[in-house]
């Protein structure tokens, strides 16, 4: 028996029209359970997208899964919200099934629990794991955190109803006093060990997520404020990290769990790298000379062009990165002079060289065009996508989706038509809620098609 009081911590299912792993994985609350553990805490982790639980694979099969880590999760579909009719899409529910969720929370005899949130218009999922936590523990502390709770933290009060927000850095702020049930939960917050952006423990991430995939995260924020981002109000700017705290998390993952598939999560990975990024770079590509272990990295999250070095991407070959996603946003100058300042034709091409200097064909260089933003024509993504195009790279035409507290989201608010500020689901970017007579739906599937064409 342990007098240490125990911690839940659930990462959610997800209720959208379409969901692809692209190394989703619960990073955040895996943090905060090393930091509650290294406070006196017992923790248990409820993966809700867990793709591999046996009940679920019972009933539904496995799933598609790639070499690299990426693949889909299990999907039962769901009637269309009432916000949504008029969309001629499925909606659907991803992961483990619900009433398995609910035996696993069943199971556990918390003292408080923790929610994650990703993305704003994910929030139903949120919603359900709330509810089920109520009905099965509803005298224990709930706690939500993540990127909705902390962008909209007024709407996940009102329909989620925890009884405190982790809202940004993880600052609590309550939304009901707390019930006796929550001692152990007091007396820790009033300790101040509350769990913040950036772990103080040193302990490892081990979980079984990681198996076939892990992600790491060397700096937090961003030095920018690019118009359609809100990292700065989530992070409040740029803090980095210590790559030889994540390098010994590589190390460990590799050597206990033969991990070898690595994504970055940061914002800004090449931002002042030779304090931290080539650091960490030299210490894999070491570790692999003198092991024979080789490793692949991904980058989700796109890389600033204008941070490329020569001796970053000679690096970054060598280590193992398999892809190099770019931020290109758009071709058009007005584009980067209004919203983020961080593109030039000629940094453009000096940073392509670099990479394939070091080796990267074409097709592994990812260029990420940005479209559908308030006000942009549809003619503004299609001389984007041509010029790329023409250029060999891989393009993802990625669809804007207003974001809260974000520079730009007084102008998204102030354009569109549905009360973005009163219903999240309207930020879904399969709705898209900026369209205009200049980029219609219509423009928005003609130039995806036209991304995947050689031109």
């Amino acid at each position: 028996m342990t007098d240490r009081p125990e911690a839940l911590l659930i990462y959610p299912p997800v209720h959208d029209f379409a969901l692809y792993d692209l190394y989703l994985k619960p990073y955040g609350l895996l943090n905060i359970a090393a930091m509650l553990e290294a406070g006196g805490w017992n923790t248990r982790l409820i993966n809700a997208l867990d793709y591999t639980d046996e009940s679920t694979v019972e009933v539904e099969g496995s799933v598609r899964r790639k070499a690299d880590g990426t693949g889909k999760f299990h999907r039962q579909t769901l009637k269309l919200p009432p916000e949504l009719q008029g969309i001629r899409r499925k909606f659907a529910r991803y992961g483990i099934l619900k009433d398995v969720l609910k035996q696993k929370i069943a199971e556990e005899k918390p003292d408080a629990i923790f929610i994650s949130s990703g993305m704003t218009y994910w929030y139903r999922g949120v919603v359900e794991a709330a509810e089920l936590c109520r009905e099965l523990w509803p005298d224990v502390p709930l706690i939500i955190g993540g990127v909705y709770a902390s962008l909209m933290p007024e709407h996940c009060v009102r329909v989620c109803k925890p009884d405190y927000i982790a809202a940004g850095n993880m600052t609590l702020s309550g939304s009901t006093v707390l019930s006796e049930s929550g001692r152990a939960l007091n007396a820790f917050l009033e300790a101040g060990a509350l769990p913040g952006a950036v772990p103080s423990s040193d302990a490892p991430l081990d979980h079984d997520c990681w198996n076939d995939a892990a992600v790491l995260r060397l700096n937090d924020g961003c030095p920018m404020n690019c118009g359609y981002c809100a990292s700065r109000s989530l992070c409040g700017g740029f803090s980095p990290g210590r790559p030889e705290k994540v390098f010994k998390r590589l190390r460990l993952l590799a050597e206990t769990r033969g991990t070898r598939n690595f994504a970055f999560y940061d914002d800004a990975v090449l931002f002042d790298s030779s304090s931290v990024f080539i650091p960490f770079l030299k210490q894999v590509v070491d570790y692999s000379s003198r092991t024979g272990t080789r490793f692949n990295f991904y980058t989700p999250n796109a890389m600033h062009i204008r941070y490329m070095t020569a001796e970053i991407a000679d690096l970054m070959k060598s280590a193992g990165f398999q892809e190099v996603r770019l931020g290109f946003e758009s071709a058009s100058d007005e584009f980067h002079s209004e919203y983020d300042n961080k593109y030039s034709e000629r940094g453009f091409h000096n940073t392509v060289r670099m990479l394939t200097d070091a080796g990267f064909d074409r097709s592994q260089i990812v260029v990420y065009i940005l479209a559908g933003l308030p006000g942009q024509r549809a003619s503004e993504v299609e001389d984007t996508i041509r010029f790329a195009a023409d250029r060999g790279f891989t393009l993802s035409v990625s669809e804007f989706s207003p974001v809260p507290g974000s520079p730009m989201w007084p102008d998204c608010v102030a354009r569109c038509s549905l009360p973005l500020e009163d219903e999240p689901l309207y930020h879904n970017n399969s709705f898209f809620p900026m369209e205009w007579e200049g980029f219609t739906r219509a423009d928005m599937q003609r130039l995806k098609a036209l991304s995947k064409q050689r031109l």
